[in-house]
Formats: structure tokens, C-alpha cells, sequence
């Protein structure tokens, strides 16, 4: 008897080898149905003006409908002597597993919590889907996410959503673009996993987000997330991904193009060109195009409202590792805060760059990345080259006694998977949860 699809991930991880491949046949049977289908969600957004609607809508649905009960949570934070807001929507399963941990899913540059709720057409997205089975909890990083969306049509004028509900000047923005260190953001994800949820947690960062759960692993987390670590277009620290770089003898070109970014207290808009080169447009979006760039540009324009379309320049530098870059970096920042009327000193900021360190590569036993094929952020087709091979090589050698695993899924999948096959990847995910919590 051929075993259930589920259960092939289960054998899968249980597998001791650098990684193992998911085939496309057995991941297309995984997932499971949403009560409703995922309509009344999907009228929600659909009625909003660009798809933006105010979470605090879904708090009043029947978990019955849903499958979920959610709970939108929106909490302040002070660092560099600056105000922060930060947001989670927190959806607990009517009828969750028991021993299974909270997930916090954490956005990447230029996303926010609808990327993992919805996909660009208002359908059920990844969030959805794991809420029937395990506590979820989508958080956005600062500023991007803001009520009622973004009507600024050019992306490097809007202003991000620093403050929930509360105008922030353009003045104030660019000396908060100057600050947006990882560790700002790191200690508003700590304050609001802290705050809104307890027990055993698990910590998933997608792509630029990646670098948020390798630092809080040696937090005051640390005890509830048991040295235990996922990854879904999940990278490693800003430390392996230079070495990554100078093995494979790209780190010269990577450098020169960031050194065409923009000051740090600008942003740095995206474009659906990016989306093509990048490779983030695979067969399987949900959206229609003779071509990757007119699926791309489909894609910018259903999601413009809600979706930021910006990133903050120190998010790619410190991602990346650019130490290449400090003293540029440096300059810039005190060049932006000279004479600032709130009082934020530039050696507090500066102490705070790539401040990473080898730590974030200790203290773990049981890790998994899940990557799709076509994921060019993270794989490669020449295995040997992949990013989550080394680093998965890399995070051995630093924890000996560890259990680590990668699990290919052998499928088009993209860096934004988790928009083409929500029901399939949120099975492949809960699957991995349950061999961790083993």
C-alpha cells in the first residue's frame, strides 16, 4: 500500500541526506477544504477599495464560517527613542492539534500580512488554510501595512505606515527610513509574540524577513522555541549569505548593484521588471499573461493598493551582509539625522549595523527548509549551488548534534509559492511543524 501523501513528507524528513525531493504529483494531492470555501473572506476584500480591507472586519465573523477565530493586534514600541507600531492578525483554529505550536509568519520587503491571507485574486491564501489546523500569527513588519492601503500610485512617494492610524510627515519618514536596522524590527517581533501569544513557537521569515527568527533564536523567546527552526523562502543570517557569495564567486557583482541603491533614508520602490528578472513569476500564479512581464504587470496592479511596493534601504544591506557598504552606510545615516528634532543619535543606529553575529547560527536541533524548484532565491538547479544547501551544510557544522533537513518540492513553485499552491504548501508546512514537534 502506497502511503498517504502527508505521510510521504513525514518519510521524507525522516530521511538523513542533504535533501530530499517532494514529488509535484504528491504535493498536488495534499491539502484540505475551508468551510466556506474561503467566500466570505473573499466578499470581505473583494468590496474593499483594491482589496484593502480593515482586519478588524474578520474579528466579527462566526468562527463556524471560517474555521478560525481571528484577532487583529496593533502594538506600539519605542526604539531609537522613536514611536513604532506593529501588527499581527492572530487566527486561532476552531479545532487545532493538540502539541502543535503557534506559527508566526513574518513578510518580506515589500509585502505584508495579505500576501499570506490572500492571493492577488481575493482567494484563500496560505493563512487560511494552516488556521484550520494550527494557531497562526501574521505579522507585519513596520510600516508596511497601513489602513486602508496605499492610493499613492507612484511607489517611491508613499509614505510607509510607521504609526497605525497617525499621518507621519515625509520629514518624519525619511529619518525613520534611516533607522529601519534589523534590530528595530526584531524587538517590535519579540514585544508582540511576548504579548499576544504563549506556549511552544515557531518562527517562519520569509525571504528579506528570514533574518528576524535566526536573531530572537537566542532571545527571550528562546525557551519557547525550543532551538527549533522552519523556512519557507527562508535564508540564513546576513553573515552566511557573504560567505555564500565569495564561495561562488559572486560577491563582486552583488556589491556593485547595491551600490546603486539609493541613500538610507529613501526608499527603494519595486517594479514589475524586478518581479521578472528576479524570477518571481513562475506558470503557476494565479493571474493571466501572454508573458512573465504582463503576469507581473497584473500582479502590481491587483495588489497597488494594499501592497507597499517598498523597501527600506538598510533591509537589503543588512540581509545581504553589505559590510561592504558600512562606511557609506555610516555617513549617510548621520548625514540624515544631523540636527534631527527627535533627539535620535546616529552612534545608537550605527552600533546596531549587521549586528548579526555567528550567535544567530547556534543553539538549534531540529531544523527544515521547504523551497520549491523554481525558487532561484533559495535553490538552484545545480543543486550544488543552491543557497539553502550551503547554508543547511553551514548550520551542521555549527550545531553538530542538530537534525537538519531540506525538502524539495519538485513542482513549479516560485520565491512566492505560498500565492500559486496555498492548500498544497500549507499541508507541506504542517507536515514539517509536526516532524519538528517530535
Amino acid at each position: 500500500m502506497k502511503p498517504s501523501p502527508d505521510r510521504k513528507v513525514s518519510e521524507l524528513l525522516e530521511q538523513d541526506r542533504d535533501f530530499s525531493i517532494l514529488s509535484e504529483a504528491s504535493f498536488c494531492a495534499l491539502g484540505w477544504d475551508l468551510p466556506d470555501g474561503g467566500r466570505r473572506v473573499r466578499a470581505i476584500a473583494d468590496a474593499a477599495a483594491g482589496g484593502a480591507f480593515d482586519p478588524r472586519t474578520l474579528e466579527r465573523v462566526p468562527s463556524n464560517v471560517l474555521g478560525y477565530r481571528a484577532q487583529w493586534h496593533v502594538m506600539g514600541y519605542e526604539y531609537y527613542d522613536l514611536a513604532w507600531d506593529i501588527t499581527g492578525l492572530h487566527l486561532l483554529p476552531t479545532e487545532s492539534e493538540s502539541g502543535l505550536p503557534t506559527l508566526a509568519i513574518i513578510n518580506g520587503g515589500s509585502a505584508n500580512w495579505y500576501e499570506f491571507f490572500l492571493d492577488p485574486l481575493n482567494q484563500a491564501g496560505l493563512g487560511q488554510y494552516l488556521a484550520q489546523r494550527i494557531p497562526i500569527m501574521l505579522i507585519t513588519i513596520p510600516g508596511n501595512y497601513t489602513v486602508g492601503g496605499w492610493t499613492e500610485t507612484d511607489f517611491k512617494k508613499r509614505i510607509p505606515g510607521y504609526l497605525i492610524g497617525k499621518p507621519v510627515s515625509t520629514e518624519d519618514a525619511r529619518i525613520r527610513n534611516a533607522v529601519f536596522t534589523f534590530s528595530l524590527v526584531a524587538e517590535g517581533v519579540r514585544q508582540l509574540l511576548e504579548r499576544a501569544t504563549a506556549g511552544p513557537l515557531l518562527i517562519l521569515g520569509h525571504s528579506t524577513a528570514s533574518e528576524f527568527q535566526f536573531r530572537l533564536n537566542n532571545s527571550s523567546l528562546k525557551t519557547r522555541l525550543g532551538g527549533r527552526s522552519i523556512g519557507w523562502g527562508t535564508g540564513a543570517p546576513g553573515a552566511l549569505v557573504r560567505e555564500y557569495d565569495e564561495k561562488f564567486g559572486i560577491r563582486a557583482d552583488r556589491v556593485a548593484g547595491l551600490g546603486r541603491y539609493p541613500p538610507v533614508d529613501l526608499l527603494r520602490s519595486r517594479d514589475p521588471e524586478g518581479y521578472v528578472s528576479s524570477n518571481y513569476v513562475g506558470p503557476w500564479n494565479p493571474l493571466s499573461g501572454s508573458s512573465p512581464l504582463e503576469v507581473a504587470n497584473a500582479w502590481f496592479r491587483n495588489e497597488s493598493r494594499r501592497r507597499p511596493q517598498f523597501k527600506q534601504t538598510l533591509q537589503d544591506m543588512e540581509q545581504k551582509g553589505f559590510v561592504e557598504h558600512r562606511a557609506q552606510l555610516e555617513k549617510e545615516i548621520r548625514d540624515a539625522l544631523a540636527g534631527n528634532q527627535y533627539g535620535v543619535k546616529p552612534t545608537e543606529v550605527i552600533e546596531d549595523l549587521f549586528s548579526e553575529s555567528a550567535l544567530c547560527a547556534s543553539g538549534y536541533q531540529r531544523m527544515a527548509w521547504v523551497v520549491g524548484k523554481l525558487d532561484d532565491r533559495q535553490w538552484n538547479r545545480s543543486s550544488e549551488k543552491a543557497r539553502e544547501l550551503f547554508y543547511a551544510r553551514r548550520f551542521r557544522q555549527e550545531n553538530p548534534n542538530a537534525v537538519i533537513r531540506i525538502l524539495l518540492i519538485d513542482a513549479p513553485l516560485t520565491h512566492y509559492g505560498h500565492i500559486e499552491r496555498p492548500r498544497q504548501l500549507a499541508a507541506v508546512l504542517l507536515e514539517t511543524i509536526r516532524w519538528m514537534m517530535q
